[in-house]
Parts: C-alpha cells; structure tokens; sequence
C-alpha cells in the first residue's frame, strides 16, 4: 500500500489512512495465506481449519469457514488498501474496516477456547482492536469530510 498525502487531513483521516495501510496489509497476508499456499504461513493459518477443530468448534464445515474467512480477509485488506491510495469508495471502505473485527473477535475466541499460546491470543485481541479503532477513526474522518462539504 501506498500512502496518500496526508496534508489536508484530520487527525481522525491520518490514523484511518496509517492503520488501513497496515491492516490492509495484514488481512490481505492472512487472506493469501488462508486460501493458498503461497505464504510462508499458509500451513499454521490453514492448520486448525483442515483438521476440522476450528468448524467443530463453531458448528461449521471447516473447509467452506476456512474459505469464507480467507476470502473475506483478502476482500477487506485489499479495500483497506484501495481506501489508502485513493480507489476504494467511501462505502466500500467503511464496510472493509468493519467485516474483518467479527473476523479476528472469532480468532481470538478461538484461541482462547483452544488453550493456544498466549502470544496468539494476545496478537489476535491486539489486530481486533486495531480494527476497531480504524472503523472509529476511518467513520470520524468520512463525517468530518461530509460536514465539511
């Protein structure tokens, strides 16, 4: 991802445009890694699903939620990145910065219930916060924008 300036922004414009840069990075790797086996850490991310713990646990296929995750991280990371250069719609943007918190809130449930390391446990809440923020900052600065006008 590539920043846009960031001269005319707000506060809120600047932290949405930083943490979609990350983010988008982040959920765009975790959703290659998910659905191919292209990454390094296409094996660990795919691990739980393949096995069928992770669909057991939530009452799902595990092949199809495997898919459906990875797909809906590799969606909104590459919105997320679209949204910092300048392609993705305001709605569209919002909507990419909202869908991937259910996505790592499951994670870390996941990890909890599991008894995984803490460090997982602590790096999935870490990413669902960093979510949460950027939807906050990402929908103060759309309104900033819209009041503005």
């Amino acid at each position: 991802c590539v920043v846009v300036s960031t001269h005319t922004m707000s506060l809120a414009g600047v932290i949405s445009t930083a943490l979609s840069a990350f983010l988008g990075f982040f959920m765009t790797f975790a959703g290659v890694s998910k659905t191919t086996m292209l990454t390094p850490m296409s094996g660990e991310m795919q691990k739980g699903f393949r096995e069928g713990t992770f669909g057991e646990l939530w009452g799902v296929p595990s092949i199809p939620f495997l898919y459906f995750a990875g797909i809906g991280e590799l969606v909104a990371g590459l919105g997320l990145c679209g949204y910092v250069v300048g392609l993705s719609p305001q709605i569209f943007a919002q909507w990419c910065a909202l869908v991937p918190i259910g996505i790592t809130l499951g994670a870390t449930t996941t990890h909890v219930l599991r008894n995984d390391p803490a460090f997982a446990v602590k790096f999935a809440a870490t990413i669902t916060a960093l979510l949460v923020v950027n939807n906050f900052a990402m929908a103060s600065y759309f309104a900033s924008r819209t009041k503005a006008a």
